[in-house]
């Protein structure tokens, strides 16, 4: 039996079943027979939407103590949820303990959460209460619910700065939040996205969503990819957060979430916090466990340092969107890849081929300035919000690679050229690799390279240029990156 402070989990074999405890905490209330069979049934319809073959169904206990019987003839005394066992050892928060997650995974993780939201229903009450109104009023529950929460765990000055933080967030930013909502990007969520609740089988699974209270699960995505994000961190990986991050983020077309993700990512962890607080009186490491995450929430609310624009620049093949998606890593940085800007300014699906040829099509001047324009038009807003940033284009001319330094003088920040080549066998190679694979978002293939060799201009003589050989190993290639950035 895994105790909780609102369940009994019980382990039988290849099942699961999930009791419910009779309590009232104020942000939940199972202490009837009723509100607990009502919440299990709720349990079951929820989260069956990103698992498969999970959860079984609810299933009455009968008896009576010490003699109880799962799915039991006569009256119910309790209700259970029956699941299906997954593999301890898949899940997300131990792969990641034990250095054995796959960077990809997160990538695949952040499109299957977009679709997920995407399908998801908004409007009407979801959109009242992923307003403004309804954070506010959490933030309040949050401080008032750790009130008594002693200082060596949640030290004054962190509740002094978390609260002046939150303060000027939703005064100067309250027009963000309500044009989110105007957007669509209010859902109805999982609520509760963290590693421990993603099982890394085929298919993935995601499990245990907020049920008992649909304030929690009626949110911003932003809200909801920030509680991922900020655990990736607490496990100590922020390299696999911006792998999900920006692979959500592409997916989606969300770049107006992330001038908010501080700010979700500092709600989350002093939720974690508090939620780990109430269970310092009957496990020993909950007082330690809460202190990292409310010192992690008051970390979120620093100032970020100066931050930079770079811009990746080759030819079809080069490698540009492999090193971008690591350095994004390395560095936190938000990846614009222009690929994808193009096709949200068409209006077809990111994986959609447009077999065009140069000049034609998706492909036209008229086209390349519109998706360039946009390209760094997201990028001013990101840098603005503090966030590094790499805009992933091949940048064939001149003109495109100063109308970028334009925007990093304006804004004041950092800029560099990472001009991307490799040998023609490797680049050929990738090329046709590339033409196998459905859910590749670029249309670059083979029998385009030699024009765009012919058409590409080099930056050889550019100032804030540096030159990248994607043949080398990509570790070791970021490393070398990140080290010359610094110079």
């Amino acid at each position: 039996m895994i105790e909780t402070h609102i369940s009994w989990v019980l382990l039988a074999g290849e099942r699961v079943y999930k009791i419910k405890k009779p309590v009232d905490l104020g942000f939940l209330d199972f202490t009837t027979l009723e509100q607990r069979r009502h919440f299990c049934e709720e349990e079951v319809r929820l989260n069956r939407r990103l698992t498969t073959d999970v959860y079984l169904g609810v299933v009455p206990i009968g008896g009576r103590p010490p003699h109880a019987y799962m799915d039991a003839a006569g009256p119910p005394a309790e209700f259970a949820v029956m699941m299906r066992r997954l593999p301890k050892d898949r899940m997300l928060d131990e792969l990641v303990r034990s250095g054995s997650v796959d960077p990809a995974l997160l990538e695949t993780l952040g499109t299957l959460v977009a679709r997920f939201h995407e399908a998801e229903p908004t409007g009407g009450e979801i959109d009242q209460l992923a307003g403004i109104d309804t954070v506010r009023r959490n933030w309040d529950e949050n401080f008032a619910q750790t009130a008594d929460v002693p200082s060596d765990v949640l030290r004054p000055e962190w509740r002094e700065r978390l609260q002046a933080f939150v303060t000027r967030v939703l005064e100067t930013d309250a027009r963000r939040f309500d044009a989110r909502v105007a957007a669509g990007r209010a859902r109805d969520c999982h609520g509760d996205l963290q590693a421990a609740h993603i099982c890394c089988t085929t298919p993935i699974q995601i499990f245990d969503c907020i049920e008992f209270n649909h304030r929690f699960r009626y949110i911003d995505t932003a809200n909801e990819i920030a509680f991922l994000a900020m655990d990736l961190e607490r496990l100590g990986r922020p390299d696999l957060a911006m792998r999900f991050l920006n692979a959500y983020i592409e997916a989606s077309g969300d770049w107006d979430a992330v001038p908010l993700l501080d700010f979700y990512r500092s709600y989350r962890a002093f939720v974690r916090g508090k939620v780990v607080s109430f269970q310092m009186a009957r496990r020993r490491r909950a007082a330690i466990e809460a202190r990292e995450l409310f010192a992690l929430a008051a970390r979120y609310t620093s100032r970020r340092p100066r931050p930079r624009l770079l811009v990746m620049s080759g030819v079809m093949g080069s490698g540009k969107s492999t090193v971008a998606r690591a350095l994004a890593a390395d560095i936190e940085a938000i990846v614009i890849r222009t690929d994808a800007v193009r096709k949200r300014l068409a209006g077809i699906a990111l994986t959609a081929r447009a077999p065009d040829t140069f000049g034609g099509g998706l492909y036209t001047a008229e086209m390349g300035e519109r998706t360039y324009a946009e390209a760094l038009r997201l990028a001013r807003e990101l840098l603005g919000a503090g966030w590094n940033v790499i805009v992933d284009g091949s940048f064939s001319r001149a003109e495109e690679r100063d109308a970028a330094r334009e925007v990093a003088h304006d804004a004041g920040v950092l800029f560099r050229v990472l001009a991307c080549d490799a040998p023609e066998t490797i680049v050929v190679e990738r090329l046709e690799r590339r033409a196998q694979d459905a859910a590749e978002v670029s249309d670059g293939r083979l029998e385009l390279l030699a024009e765009h060799r012919q058409r590409y201009e080099r930056p050889a003589r550019e100032r804030d240029v540096l030159t990248v050989d994607t043949s080398r190993d990509t570790a070791a290639l970021v490393r070398g990156l990140r080290d010359a950035l610094k110079a």
